[in-house]
């Protein structure tokens, strides 16, 4: 199971606000988790372009296979923003992160969209930073920004400027960030660049009874439980191509656990099961396994060609 934190920022062209605008170059720095209980196989950190001509992705994939239970590893996408007419009346770009376990058939998924903003005038400033009180690290100096990371309180860090509230300071080299000046006082000496802790998130985790690998009927049980620390929104499930199973938690007991219970069709030969579990129509989790449906005796059943069946292939979403 992976969590994960990102952040956006402008650097080549970039004025250094942290905001997305036509004609700069971007990075976007993840950092991947391994929550889950064993060790992850095949893995990838993917970036998607969903904006057309929009985007030109550079750097857009990353191999982090055999990450250990509690292992972290950093990447750094990046991608430019030509800009574009649609772009532009959409009043945003947007793309999408995923990290997929190709042998273990698990994976999650966020849509980001980047809303094109005007370019901010920070007000120039010198000088070090010490945090109050553990402080919050964003990715631009605006509000409904999800934070990324937080500095531990009694941290000392330098700054070069301010806006909207918020003091840019350096995080790393050639990187920077935003933090609350409230959270701050003016010290004369500074640590410079200091390390911080990630503020991973983690998609709702899908807790599935396992299926029977191979059957010989024509239906199988699925039961389980779709958790998540902030909210379900709803899980469905695909055998093959086809949906299956919905279940909302639109008005469910539990607003962070969603229990299901599904009764599966299953077609002569292989079958790609896939649970799909969302948190919001952005961001959601996918879990599959391989069940094959023989005959009635045991004996082995061709399976139909036609269906496209390919994990890659998979939505994440409705749309």
């Amino acid at each position: 199971v992976f969590a994960y934190s990102y952040q956006v920022a402008d650097n080549k062209k970039g004025n250094g606000d942290g905001r997305v605008q036509e004609g700069e170059f971007c990075t976007l720095y993840v950092t991947v988790k391994n929550v889950g209980r064993g060790r992850s196989q095949e893995s990838q950190a993917n970036l998607r372009n969903l904006s057309g001509d929009a985007v030109l992705l550079h750097e857009g994939r990353f191999d982090i296979s055999n990450m250990q239970p509690g292992e972290v590893r950093k990447v750094a996408f990046t991608f430019e923003v030509p800009g574009s007419k649609q772009a532009r009346a959409d009043g945003e770009v947007r793309i999408e992160l995923s990290i997929i376990d190709r042998d273990l058939r698990e994976a999650v998924a966020e849509k980001l969209r980047l809303p094109l903003r005007p370019a901010l005038t920070l007000t120039g400033a010198s000088g070090g930073l010490r945090t109050k009180v553990p402080a919050e690290l964003f990715a631009s100096p605006d509000t409904g920004v999800r934070s990324f990371g937080r500095v531990m309180a009694g941290g000392s860090l330098g700054t070069d400027g301010t806006a909207n509230g918020f003091a840019r300071v350096q995080i790393g080299p050639g990187r920077f960030a935003f933090i609350r000046s409230a959270d701050t006082e003016a010290v004369a000496q500074w640590t410079g660049p200091l390390g911080f802790e990630d503020t991973v998130h983690a998609p709702p985790a899908v807790e599935a009874v396992a299926p029977v690998l191979s059957a010989t009927s024509d239906r199988i049980p699925l039961s389980g439980a779709v958790i998540d620390d902030v909210k379900v929104l709803d899980m469905y499930v695909f055998v093959g191509g086809k949906k299956v199973y919905y279940r909302s938690n639109r008005n469910g007991a539990d607003a962070r656990k969603l229990p299901f219970e599904a009764s599966l069709p299953l077609r002569p030969g292989v079958n790609f099961v896939t649970v799909v579990a969302r948190e919001s129509p952005d961001t959601s989790t996918r879990r599959s396994f391989v069940i094959r449906r023989d005959g009635p005796a045991g004996e082995l059943l061709a399976t139909p060609k036609g269906d496209d069946e390919a994990f890659e292939g998979f939505p994440m979403g409705d749309d």
